[in-house]
């Protein structure tokens, strides 16, 4: 489904409150409009939340430590994270009708979970036993935490970002020099270096089921099978990142412009753009930054982007933009 290019997308954004805190972020959104991000509480804590507009926002509280974060929520309502497990590890977590699964590591103490998709499916990263090494991860079915390895071999680092409704990974890894670059894991090819946009590091952010792949590397890019490593620009300013795409074709993510803020730094501006290669700034709850982090499925010509934004005391919310493409 294209757009009429004389017609521009209606965006309507509306914040998403905390859990007494000062301070909340949206980290995805699935095409009923469940978000789930993480909110500071009125105690300090980072806590994982939930926001349905029947409900408003819910700390989920899916593990007993302080700390928790939800990164995604699939079709189905299942939500992916990490939180402390209350003996000083930090565990990944799957969320499913209710009942918390500790997904457990790599044989490290750390792990955390930043993407599920609608099989169940689970990515993310973790430490590995013995090392202070991070590697990304695949959960392909209950029970079964896959080290994906690394661009340069065991001692470098690598994090899974996203993965799709196939089980491609995609994310970031470090090269036998240790530069960060971004990746595409397949369980036929393994891990693949995707490139970067000259000399800069990159990383990938994002997957959608045609394979198509988004990321940073200094501005923001678009890979594909096809043409490569493309870069998408900017909003005016000098750099930019894509943080999610979504199965039409629409990528999201966070852009400088060519204006400058009261502190005298670039403001930054959440985007969308559109499949005929529009670049839509999506505004702000009246302040001057925003960012956008995931992008929901079409839904009759309707999606959802989740992010945060500045309002007009320049205190950051949790956001949902509600766009109406056609």
């Amino acid at each position: 489904m294209g757009l009429e290019a004389a017609r521009a997308p209606v965006v309507s954004i509306h914040e998403l409150g905390t859990l007494g805190g000062a301070v909340s972020q949206a980290k995805a959104v699935n095409r009923a409009g469940q978000v789930v991000g993480t909110s500071r509480d009125g105690l300090g804590r980072t806590r994982a939340f939930l926001w349905q507009e029947n409900l408003g926002i819910v700390d989920l509280k899916p593990l007993t430590g302080v700390n928790t974060s939800a990164n995604d929520i699939n079709e189905n309502g299942e939500i992916t994270g990490g939180g402390d497990t209350g003996f000083g590890d930090f565990h990944a977590y799957l969320l499913s009708e209710g009942t918390s699964f500790d997904l457990g590591t790599l044989g490290g103490n750390e792990s955390e979970a930043l993407a599920v998709n609608r099989r169940g499916q689970v990515a993310g990263h973790s430490r590995i036993g013995g090392a202070v090494v991070k590697h990304a991860f695949l959960i392909p079915d209950p029970g079964r935490m896959v080290d994906l390895g690394s661009l340069g071999g065991a001692g470098t680092t690598s994090i899974a970002h996203d993965v799709n409704d196939e089980g491609a990974v995609v994310g970031l890894a470090e090269t036998s020099t240790g530069r960060p670059h971004a990746f595409l894991w397949t369980a036929a090819d393994g891990m693949r270096d995707l490139g970067a946009l000259g000399a800069a590091p990159s990383i990938a952010l994002g997957i959608n089921n045609r394979r198509e792949v988004v990321g940073g590397s200094g501005h923001a890019f678009l890979w594909t099978e096809r043409a490569g490593i493309v870069d998408l620009g900017t909003l005016g300013g000098r750099t930019s990142c894509a943080n999610d795409i979504n199965d039409l074709g629409c990528i999201v993510g966070v852009s400088q412009t060519d204006r400058t803020d009261a502190r005298g730094l670039p403001v930054t501006r959440a985007f969308l753009r559109t499949p005929d290669g529009s670049m839509l700034d999506l505004g702000t709850l009246g302040g001057e930054h925003s960012s956008a982090a995931a992008i929901s499925e079409d839904d009759d010509g309707v999606v959802r982007i989740a992010g945060h934004s500045h309002d007009d005391a320049a205190a950051v919310r949790a956001v949902v933009w509600t766009v109406r493409l056609t």
